[in-house]
């Protein structure tokens, strides 16, 4: 589990080829916030080389299944997709995830990094984010009655994402589970962040503390 915030887009589309190419045959599941990205990150992909097919609920049904039906068979290495791709999916081969934008909530976020290495074989999971997906999280819900419940959820996502230790000990401990030993696979276990400070963001106010984190150069 790699998390890598505030990445420049076009280093971020530098990272992202390198990281698939390196995994030349290898099938896996790109997550996009919106429909627009999953089609643009979609063709991206296709004019870089990697067969890749969008996937969201403004497609047909019909074409919709077959999109999926064709990822399962490897007729295409990557789905860009939305949320609504994934769900009761039968494919066990699937080598990473990529998410585009911070998840809404820990569980979305745990159920879709669960579709990687369902073989028991290695898997991969990548999650890029900015604050510009935090404000747009709380502009979808800032006029729901439940307004609190789901800040709270994207809160304790931002927290995830900005944590200093064990990135598979915080998921299990959101679930009620705790483990003190590490996992040594996340990249907080493998090369430990420095926390630097913590400040307020104004235009953030509902997280209350951003904390400042000097993470080690990515290779």
């Amino acid at each position: 589990m790699n998390v890598r915030p505030q990445v420049p887009k076009s280093k971020k589309e530098k990272e992202i080829l390198e990281f698939i190419h390196e995994r030349q045959g290898e099938a896996g599941i790109f997550y996009c916030l919106s429909r627009k990205e999953t089609e643009e990150w979609s063709q991206f992909f296709n004019q870089n080389g990697i067969t890749s097919k969008y996937y969201h609920a403004g497609l047909a049904s019909s074409d919709r299944e077959e999109i999926q039906d064709g990822f399962i068979r490897d007729q295409y290495a990557v789905i860009c997709a939305t949320i609504a791709f994934g769900m009761g999916i039968d494919k066990s081969n699937v080598r990473w995830i990529i998410h585009n934008n911070l998840p809404k909530n820990i569980e979305g976020y745990y159920q879709e990094i669960g579709r990687a290495g369902r073989d028991g074989l290695p898997a991969d999971t990548v999650l890029y984010y900015n604050y510009r997906d935090i404000i747009l999280l709380n502009d979808f819900v800032k006029d729901s009655d439940f307004k609190e419940v789901y800040q709270e959820k994207i809160r304790r996502m931002v927290h995830y994402g900005e944590a200093a230790s064990c990135r598979r000990n915080i998921i299990l401990s959101y679930f009620g589970e705790s483990i003190t030993e590490p996992c040594g696979n996340c990249d907080n276990c493998s090369q430990p962040p420095t926390v630097l400070m913590e400040q307020k963001l104004p235009r953030l106010r509902f997280l209350q503390f951003h904390a400042v984190i000097k993470r080690p150069e990515s290779t």
